[in-house]
């Protein structure tokens, strides 16, 4: 692969140049979910709408995971670069000058698309550089490193940005980040090929989209499920039968096509079942963080920028836990005890933030909480990966890859499922039980009124002192109700951690994964 960049090219240039042509597109992953209620407020549209523009995203990279391949064997490398590049600045250009939400849903599927691009170009040009072994599974380590810390790193690039400038600015801004690698690209490539051209005949896009499909219908499901009473509503029967009819579909074709898009034999595979079961899992209680920052949002009233800066500490815990994976990977030790760690930890960070949840706090108690938690994700993450493919036959290492990647995407959206689920039933239900004890005959409350009223005329509210202290009142339920709605949530990511470290310790040991693994390595995409 060094023979495509030009000889005065050094090796730490090369490699910056892989970089900053994969960050950009990294940056636009989450770049929606940044502030949800700017984005929301910009488009006119709700949360739950700002949430489904990153499930598009990602289901863009899903879908046309496998597909992508046929593309990155027919173009060379530069011009491919070029290609997807110049695509995503003009769909960046689009997203900056279309306010309409219906056409950004479009968008941003298609970016997600050009994700996939740059991530399997990028990532299989590292991986081409590496000779050994060890050298593999640290870009895998490195990959899903950047993956699981692009989240909290993207909140910690756009806040300062979004409480700056204008929404719209940051797709203007966000197409300028893409000109740097396409220049370095320019300069420093050849046009020549990596690998013998393979046509762009056959191209299976009916099996791309009978896969996208179901993909995107979950996603709508879980999305918008809860504040329509799911299935009540016809939307959702809709999406749902769609999604069933395409899905078997999907089957049926795999099943009768002789060049398969995806190989459902896979699905026989005890061991590669437990390892998506593991993932599956991980990436819902991956996202359980999500309601920590809308707790120190809501009830704690940490600002954004701060807030991002607060990310910092779980990063700082990926990078612990995905270094510590390596050491345990490289040393060739049983996965099955880096799980049982991980998950300790996942299920000591609910534990602890179970007993930290109140209405009133300081940033800094929870900055150990943060760290912790990056380390459970980041000792999961990779070894999992790594397990799954190796526990299938090498001519089944890229179907392996890209139901893995699926079942990420499914981890994350049942976690938005499940939030949206505790957040509108189980808060609403709080809600109810507290305004029950609002009640003239309540002594407590009625103390409590006379002092808020009180202590507002002694700040100089002189009239509708009564009305402002019936808010005030008011709020402190919403955010009791929140707190309840987080414990309980919660309280069930620790049971599913206790399950899941039961299911482990029964499981044999797992040590001989890395027999296969030498040979099953592919991308780590």
């Amino acid at each position: 692969m060094k023979a495509i960049f030009r000889e005065w090219v050094p090796e730490w240039l090369i490699k910056l140049i892989l970089f900053s042509c994969l960050m950009p597109s990294m940056v636009l992953f989450f770049l929606p979910g940044a502030n949800v209620q700017v984005t929301a407020g910009y488009y006119g549209a709700q949360p739950s709408d700002v949430q489904f523009l990153i499930i598009l995203f990602y289901a863009g990279f899903v879908g046309f995971y496998i597909l992508e391949r046929r593309f990155f064997l027919f173009f060379p490398v530069k011009q491919y670069y070029i290609i997807f590049n110049l695509l995503q600045i003009l769909n960046c250009y689009l997203m900056y000058r279309i306010t309409d939400i219906t056409w950004v849903y479009g968008l941003r599927f298609i970016q997600g698309m050009l994700f996939a691009s740059a991530v399997n170009l990028s990532i299989s040009m590292i991986f081409s550089r590496l000779h050994s072994e060890r050298a593999k599974e640290v870009s895998y380590s490195i990959f899903f490193g950047m993956l699981l810390c692009s989240s909290p790193f993207n909140s910690f690039v756009t806040a300062e940005f979004i409480d700056s400038f204008n929404f719209d600015e940051l797709y203007l801004y966000a197409a300028l980040a893409f000109l740097p690698g396409m220049l370095l690209v320019l300069i420093s490539m050849k046009s020549k090929r990596h690998v013998k051209p393979y046509p762009l005949f056959s191209l299976d896009w009916a099996s791309f989209i009978l896969f996208s499909g179901p993909i995107i219908a979950f996603g709508y499901v879980m999305v918008y499920g809860q504040e329509v009473y799911w299935f009540w509503d016809c939307h959702m029967q809709i999406a749902l039968f769609l999604g069933i009819v395409l899905l078997l579909c999907f089957v049926i074709r795999q099943l009768s096509l002789k060049r398969v898009y995806m190989d459902i034999s896979i699905f026989m595979n005890r061991r590669f079942l437990l390892g998506l079961l593991i993932l599956y899992m991980m990436y819902i209680e991956r996202f359980s963080l999500s309601i920590s920052n809308q707790y120190f949002l809501q009830v704690l009233k940490v600002d954004p920028i701060h807030l991002s800066y607060m990310q910092w500490f779980n990063i700082l815990g990926i990078i612990m836990g995905v270094l510590f994976a390596l050491y345990w990977i490289v040393a060739h030790k049983s996965v099955k005890w880096i799980w049982i760690l991980g998950y300790c930890l996942l299920l000591a960070f609910h534990q602890i933030m179970f007993f930290s949840f109140e209405s009133e706090g300081n940033d800094y108690n929870f900055w150990i909480p943060l760290c912790i938690h990056g380390i459970g994700v980041g000792l999961i993450m990779v070894p999992t990966i790594l397990f799954t493919i190796a526990s299938v036959k090498p001519h089944l290492a890229v179907s392996a890859a890209a139901i893995c990647l699926s079942v990420r995407y499914m981890g994350y959206t049942s976690s938005i499922g499940l939030q949206n689920f505790f957040k509108l039933f189980e808060s609403n239900q709080h809600q109810q039980i507290f305004q029950d004890y609002l009640q003239k005959s309540n002594v407590i409350l009625q103390t409590y009124f006379d002092k808020e009223t009180t202590k507002l005329m002694k700040n100089g509210l002189q009239f509708h002192e009564q009305a402002t202290a019936v808010k005030l009142i008011a709020q402190r339920v919403n955010n009791q109700s929140f707190v309840r709605f987080a414990m309980d949530y919660y309280e069930l990511m620790s049971m599913i951690s206790v399950l899941l470290l039961m299911l482990i310790f029964l499981s044999p040991s797992l040590k001989n994964m890395y027999k296969k693994l030498k040979q099953n390595m592919i991308s780590p995409a």
